[in-house]
This record gives structure tokens, sequence and C-alpha cells, in this order.
């Protein structure tokens, strides 16, 4: 048997169309949410291995230079004429890893902050300069390490 009128369209179900709007509506916020927020510095686990051995020994640090070990435990080893201290890579803003920028300083890159080769703020919106951290030689005239759990006093050189 065939038809001469054609089939009239089915309307939606209004359910399903509720359903797939909101659900694609949620989705949005959730992917919009999860690409704008940055981690709180306080966020991060502890290290449960905070003493990093380098490839640097004190020799090797002349004033100006800054070697970069974000991989090894998100921290700079660097020298001025005062001696050999390591920084924190971690901004004090929202807990993203700072760029080197040389003998210069640092750069944040999420939010602009800015620290000097010492990590004292520069330009915000950062308001607390970088962590000095604990560095020692494992023996005289040796490699260095550097305990990321320890903070020292700013003017404190190897």
């Amino acid at each position: 048997m065939t038809h001469d009128r054609p089939l009239a369209p089915m309307a939606p179900d209004p359910s399903r169309r509720a359903f797939c709007a909101t659900a694609c509506a949620l989705a949005m916020a959730t992917a919009l949410r999860g690409s704008t927020q940055t981690p709180a510095p306080g966020e991060h686990p502890p290290d449960p291995h905070p003493v990093k051995l380098t490839e640097a020994t004190r020799a090797q640090l002349t004033p100006g230079t800054v070697l970069d070990y974000r991989r090894l435990g998100a921290f700079y080893l660097a020298a001025d004429d005062r001696g050999v201290f390591a920084l924190t890579a971690i901004c004090t803003h929202r807990g993203c890893l700072v760029l080197s920028e040389g003998p210069t300083g640092f750069g944040c890159p999420c939010h602009d902050s800015a620290y000097n080769l010492q990590g004292e703020v520069t330009e915000g919106p950062a308001k607390l300069p970088l962590r000095h951290l604990a560095v020692q030689e494992t023996e005289p005239g040796g490699r260095l390490q550097v305990d990321t759990s320890t903070t020292v006093p700013p003017e404190l050189r190897l």
C-alpha cells in the first residue's frame, strides 16, 4: 500500500531538547571554569624528597649566572657579588612557574609579576618576594644541593 500524502514531521520531544540544552550548558561552564582557574600556592602537595642534588659546583656560578632547575625541583641556582643562592621558581601570586630573564631577574608568564635577581617584587600583582632556599655543598668544592622545603633569609649566600 502506498501513501499519496507526505508524512508530517515528528515534533521534537521537549524533554529531550531541554536535556540536551542543559547538558551542553553544563559542559561549557565546566570547561570555562577549569581553564580560568589557577592553583593557589598552598595547593601544591609537599615534595616527599625536598633535597635536590644538582650538577653545579660553586666555582661554576659566577656573578650574574642563573641555572634553571625547574624540572628537578622548581628552583633556580643563582650567583651575585655576595655568593651563591637558590630561589623558588614558584610565583607568590598564584603559584605559576616563573621564567628566568638571566641576570635581570624573573618573570611570571601567568599574570606578569616580575622579580629582580634577588627575588624581590619589581612589578605586581605579586606582593611577596620569591622564597630563598637552603643551599650547601656536598663536600668542599663539590656539587651543590638545594633543600626546597627550607626557607632561608634572603641575604644568606654560600
